[in-house]
Formats: structure tokens, sequence, C-alpha cells
């Protein structure tokens, strides 16, 4: 199994940040990360989204939605034709702080037989492109210019790399300050 979880603290309450989540055609106008997200978020329905790759890019994917807790949290799921060989489960959860705002997390987990030919590089990648979401996702609710992030492809870094050849399945980003 692969894991790649990040996190941002963000300065609105939790409801508003769920409806810009939520807010699938809006999506092009601020996520540098997906592109675009079609279908309708209930649960055992389909979702196609359009993913923007370090490249430059585009690949759809196709999830079904396996939990949808109302202003908390969206599960979605992707699996291969055959079962065990592939399987993606990407989360994204809302958690209120209070009069501090809520707390962003989103992750995907990578698991079945064919998660082993995912190295450090592509999960380092996810983690920089799920970063740069959440980014935005933070600008976006707060009304602020979202940071200059680069999302360039490059090879593993030596770090992370290091924590491939050890065996190391689950890369972090930290949360940032609101």
């Amino acid at each position: 199994m692969r894991l790649v979880k990040t996190s941002i603290e963000i300065a609105c309450s939790p409801g508003e940040a769920w409806r810009v989540l939520m807010d699938f055609p809006a999506y092009a106008e601020w996520n540098p990360f997906i592109q675009q997200i079609t279908g309708t978020a209930t649960p055992g329905h389909r979702l196609r989204l359009t993913q923007t790759l370090p490249d430059g890019r585009t690949r759809s994917v196709r999830y079904r939605v396996v939990k949808l807790d109302v202003r908390r949290e969206l599960r979605l799921r992707s699996s291969a034709l055959l079962p065990g060989l592939l399987r993606r489960e990407l989360v994204f959860r809302m958690i209120s702080r209070g009069a501090m705002g809520c707390s962003f997390y989103q992750q995907e987990e990578v698991s079945g037989l064919f998660s082993i030919f995912i190295g450090a590089g592509s999960l380092a990648a996810l983690r920089l492109r799920f970063e740069a979401m959440n980014a935005a996702l933070k600008a976006r609710c707060e009304g602020t210019e979202p940071p200059m992030l680069v999302l360039a492809h490059h090879d593993a870094p030596e770090d992370e790399a290091a924590k491939d050849a050890q065996g190391a399945d689950t890369i972090e980003g930290g949360a940032t300050a609101a």
C-alpha cells in the first residue's frame, strides 16, 4: 500500500470550504490539480476527474463515490478491471477548528499488486499536486491569491528515493497555518 496525505488550515467555516470544494463546475477557475469533475457526488454514483499531470498533460480517472458525509468527508474509489490489481482511494476531509476556521485533509491510498510499481518520485509529485490544490482551496476560501507553486516533472528527490529504497510507503505534507 502507498499513501500520500496532506493538510492545510483555512480561515473560514467548514461549510464555506465545503461549498467551494463541492462546486465542481468552478474547479477550472482555481484548482491547479483537478481541472474538472463531472458527475453527481452521491454514494454509488461515478465521478470523472480530469487531473493535470506534472508534464502538463491531463488524464481522466473515474471514481465511484463510496462515502459522502456533507461538510465533513468525500471518499472516492477507483479500481482496475480485475480485483486486486490496483485500487485508489481519494479522500477529502474537513475538520472544524471552531473560531479558528477549519482544516482540510486530502489523501490518496494506492493498493493492490500493481501498487509496487508506483515509485517515490510519483508519490512526491502527487504530494506536490495535493499541496498546490490545498493552497488554491485556501486562497479561494479566504479571498486571497494562491502562492505560485511549480509543479514541474522531476525524478525522485534524493531523500524520497532513499525512503523508497528503505521501504517507506507514506509521504505526508505539512499543514500550513491560516
